[in-house]
């Protein structure tokens, strides 16, 4: 019996039925009988504790039971150089690690491989900052991803049992990948696999296709036909709402033909032909509509009700050709009957910039219809809207434009912010809407837009601090834009 057992034995029994072990003639029973204490518990413990960590220390590790993974693929993309590596630690956990990962994705570049780690723990939860880090993996983000379940959102690049092995979110993360090399390819994918997909892994799989919606997926028009009556209520909407975007589709025919029997033009006197505006009445139906379920309308809806879910769900391009109407006369029948809101979130949803500048008219300040009617009307808007320094107006006009924006108007946003703080003492001084103002300059002003100038020597710390804050920002943004190299701005 070796000492350990002889003092576990001993363990067993208590010291008071027992005597310590004389400790034998090896290293490590010499080392054993320096270990003493005031009570013979003590010192059994001790001398247990000893030999235990020399018996793990020297115990030589169990044969693997399955074969050890096979190495990462040689890396096909360059690693970022250190010139750019060197401004991640500055961004991880912040809203420019999307922009970082941008440029690094935009120059062909992969990230360090010491950062794999903790990038792919921060996009486990962020699915925006998942699609921006998937393309700068490299071989060895991909290869690494597969031993943690939480990583497995990186698209599988290897074996023909990629989507079977793939957790939702790694599916949704396969399509898209596929999505961007091979627009058909995805299409397929999706015709082979959504049908059988749980709810969940489907709602991910037609978000991600509304992310990408394209005239060319109206071959898809079957599938989610069949998708209008599935047991998730997610799903049916999500389905309808590819189809409503698809103007081809046959849902947005069958809505042009209740609009077109619910809307009766009335005859034009003087007045309106003279000013060029025509009356409508509406009759609503009296017939059993054996679609209605499928297409999503209301159940039993007035006239009113009606005219509001079609103006609202069916392409405008079909609604103007349903009616024969310009895109002008079709806001003016919106607005008589008061559904203009519903018509507005027609246009931004399909992005028809005809109906959406024609809309303008009835809702001059819409920021979703002016950034939908084209970049020029939007500049415009926040261009006139900026002297009256109103927050309430500037912060959803802002919103709306895409980054970066216009060195132009990011200048004279930066004015505005440096004019409206040296007073306020903290953040609720100020106002939250000028607060979210500066968080949108900071991310997606121009990155050579110039910095605040100095405030003056009487303005509060509070507002020291923010004005060097946003100058740091931007500073650092400009170094990155450098350097990721030219053009990378």
């Amino acid at each position: 019996m070796s000492d350990l057992e002889t003092l576990l034995a001993l363990a067993l029994v208590g010291t008071a039925r027992g005597t310590l072990p004389t400790p034998g003639h090896g290293a490590l029973d010499h080392a054993a009988a320096q270990v003493t204490r005031p009570e013979a518990e003590g010192t059994l413990l001790a001398r247990a504790v000893l030999h235990t960590l020399a018996h793990a220390a020297g115990r030589a590790p169990d044969p693997a039971s399955d074969p050890p993974p096979a190495p990462a693929p040689a890396e096909t993309l360059p690693e970022v150089p250190e010139r750019a590596a060197r401004h991640l630690p500055l961004v991880l956990g912040t809203p420019l690690l999307r922009e970082w990962l941008a440029l690094c994705a935009r120059t062909g570049w992969r990230v360090p491989p010491a950062r794999l780690p903790e990038l792919l723990d921060l996009a486990r939860h962020d699915g925006t900052l998942r699609a921006a880090l998937s393309p700068v993996l490299g071989e060895r983000g991909a290869w690494l991803s597969q031993f943690n379940p939480e990583w497995r959102f990186t698209p599988p690049t290897h074996g023909e049992d990629a989507w079977a092995e793939a957790t939702e979110a790694g599916r949704e993360a396969l399509w898209r990948g596929v999505r961007e090399r091979d627009p058909q390819a995805a299409r397929d994918l999706l015709t082979t696999h959504l049908p059988t997909e749980r709810a969940g892994s489907r709602k991910r799989l037609l978000g991600a296709l509304l992310d990408t919606l394209t005239p060319d997926d109206q071959t898809l028009e079957p599938l989610l036909d069949s998708l209008t009556t599935d047991r998730s209520d997610d799903v049916r909407t999500l389905a309808r709402t590819a189809l409503h975007r698809l103007s081809g589709s046959a849902q947005n025919a069958r809505n042009a033909a209740r609009i077109h029997a619910l809307v009766t033009p009335r005859k034009t006197g003087l007045i309106g032909r003279l000013t060029g505006q025509a009356s409508h009445t509406l009759t609503p139906p009296t017939a059993p509509d054996e679609h209605a379920t499928r297409d999503g309308l209301p159940d039993k809806p007035g006239a009113t009700e009606l005219l509001t879910h079609l103006l609202e769900h069916t392409h405008p391009d079909s609604l103007l050709a349903a009616l024969n109407l310009t895109p002008e006369a079709l806001s003016d029948l919106a607005k008589h009957h008061d559904v203009i809101a519903a018509l507005a979130s027609n246009a931004r949803a399909t992005g028809h910039s005809l109906l959406a500048t024609a809309l303008l008219r009835q809702a001059p300040g819409d920021p979703g219809l002016l950034a939908t009617a084209g970049t020029a009307p939007l500049h415009r808007a926040i261009l006139a809207a900026l002297p009256a320094r109103q927050p309430d107006t500037l912060l959803p006009l802002l919103d709306a434009l895409p980054a970066p924006w216009p060195q132009e108007i990011g200048t004279q946003v930066v004015t505005a912010l440096r004019d409206t703080i040296p007073d306020a003492h903290y953040a609720g001084a100020w106002g939250y809407r000028w607060s979210q103002i500066l968080d949108l300059t900071a991310q997606r002003t121009h990155p050579h837009t110039p910095p605040p100038a100095p405030l003056s020597p009487n303005a509060t710390e509070y507002a020291h601090r923010v004005m060097n804050e946003l100058r740091a920002t931007l500073e650092l943004r400009r170094q990155l834009s450098h350097d990721f190299g030219p053009g990378a701005g």
